[in-house]
C-alpha cells in the first residue's frame, strides 16, 4: 500500500469519529475522548511515526502531528494535512507539527524528588548568535541542583524547550541547548513561557530568515570528496537539502532512512540530468526547473522535491514519493513536456 492510500484511510476513520470526538471535547469528556484518540494516535504512529492528539479553545478545535526532529515524519505529516477532506480544514487547525505552547506544554510537568515544576517555573538564558542567525539557550530550574546527572539534565531541557517553542522554531533558532543549576547575573533571560515571543521579536529585529515549516530549512554544503569522478551522485559539487541526514546516509551507502519510508508505502528518489551550460548558469536552470517540477507533484499529490545538487557532470532534484503507481504516470507526461533536456529517475 502507498503512503496516500494509508493517509486517505486514516481520513476516513477520522471522519466517522470526529463528531464524538467535538462533543466529548466540548462536555471535556476524557475518558472517551482518550479511547477514540488512542485508536487515532496508533494509526498515525504506524503511518508517519508521529503521535497525535487534539484539543479545543473557545470556538476552535484544533489537531497536532507531534513529529519530533525526524524529517521523513515531518514530510509525511505535511502530506497528511495536504489530503485532509476540505470539511475537516475548515472545521479544524490542523498542525503538522507541534506548535509553540501546545497543550503538551501547558501539562508539561518535571517531577524532581517531592517537588514538581510545571512550565512557568523555567526561565531561559539565552546569547544572539549574529553569524548564524541563531540563539544559545541554557535552562534554570531551581531543582536542577538535586540533580546530579547533567546529560540528563541537558536532554529534559532540550525537550521543554522544543515542547515550549514548538519544532520549527526549534530547528530554526536553536543552536545550542544546556542547563544550568544557578541563574546567570548579567545575561539575557526570559520565562520559558514567554521564549517563543522572545525568539520571534529578535528574528523580526534582526531581519533573520523566517519558516513557516520545519521541512522548509535548507542545509547547504559541499561534500569532502575527490569531485574527479562523473558517475551519479559521485560528481556533486553543491548540495542543498531539507534532509540532511539522508544525503549522509547515501553518500555512505546506509539505508536507515530509506527502510523507514519504505515501510511506510513511499520512497526517496531523484530526477537528474546532463548539465546544459558547465557553468553557474546551471544552478538557475535547476532551480527553476525544481520549482516547476514540485507544483506538479503539489497538485497531482503524488511526491514533493526536497533538495537536489549540481554535479561535475549531472544536476539533481530529490524527491519524496508518496503514490509510486501515480507518481510514474505524471513522470512519463512531465518527460514528454521538457523539452530543454532529457530527464531521468531513480530510486535512491
Amino acid at each position: 500500500m502507498s503512503v496516500t492510500t494509508h493517509v486517505k484511510a486514516f481520513w476516513e476513520h477520522f471522519l466517522t469519529k470526529e463528531e464524538q470526538i467535538r462533543t466529548d471535547l466540548a462536555e471535556q469528556n476524557y475518558e472517551s475522548l482518550n479511547q477514540i484518540i488512542e485508536t487515532l494516535d496508533e494509526e498515525v504512529s504506524e503511518m508517519t511515526g508521529a503521535r497525535f492528539f487534539v484539543e479545543s479553545g473557545y470556538d476552535d478545535y484544533e489537531m497536532t502531528f507531534d513529529t519530533g526532529p525526524n524529517k521523513t515524519t515531518q514530510y509525511l505529516c505535511e502530506y497528511v494535512k495536504a489530503l485532509a477532506p476540505e470539511s475537516v480544514k475548515k472545521g479544524w487547525i490542523i498542525n503538522s507539527c507541534l506548535p509553540p505552547m501546545s497543550q503538551k506544554a501547558i501539562q508539561a510537568c518535571l517531577k524532581i524528588k517531592e517537588y514538581e515544576y510545571y512550565i512557568n517555573d523555567f526561565y531561559v538564558f539565552y546569547e544572539i548568535n549574529e553569524k548564524n542567525q541563531s540563539l544559545e539557550a541554557e535552562l534554570y530550574c531551581p531543582g536542577y541542583h538535586l540533580i546530579g546527572n547533567d546529560e540528563r539534565k541537558k536532554e529534559m531541557s532540550m525537550y521543554l524547550i522544543e515542547t515550549a517553542i514548538g519544532e520549527c522554531a526549534y530547528e530554526a533558532y536553536l543552536s545550542r541547548i544546556d542547563s544550568i543549576d544557578e541563574p546567570k547575573q548579567d545575561a539575557k533571560f526570559c520565562n520559558l513561557i514567554d521564549f517563543y515571543e522572545t525568539i520571534m521579536k529578535i528574528v523580526e529585529q534582526k531581519d533573520w530568515r523566517t519558516y513557516d515549516r520545519p521541512i522548509d530549512i535548507y542545509s547547504v554544503y559541499q561534500p569532502i570528496q575527490d569531485f574527479a569522478s562523473d558517475s551519479l551522485r559521485k560528481d556533486m559539487k553543491f548540495i542543498f537539502t531539507t534532509h540532511p541526514l539522508l544525503i549522509e546516509e547515501t553518500i555512505e551507502n546506509k539505508n536507515d532512512v530509506l527502510s523507514d519510508l519504505k515501510a511506510k508505502g513511499g520512497e526517496y528518489g531523484y530526477i537528474y540530468y546532463n548539465n546544459l551550460f558547465r557553468s553557474k548558469e546551471d544552478a538557475v536552470f535547476r532551480q527553476k526547473l525544481s520549482k516547476k517540477l514540485d507544483r506538479t507533484f503539489t497538485e497531482t499529490q503524488t511526491a514533493n522535491v526536497i533538495g537536489g545538487a549540481i554535479g561535475k557532470s549531472y544536476s539533481y532534484i530529490d524527491c519524496i514519493v508518496y503514490d509510486k503507481k501515480r507518481f510514474v504516470q505524471i513522470w512519463k507526461q512531465i518527460q514528454t513536456q521538457i523539452k530543454e533536456v532529457d530527464l531521468h529517475y531513480l530510486q535512491f
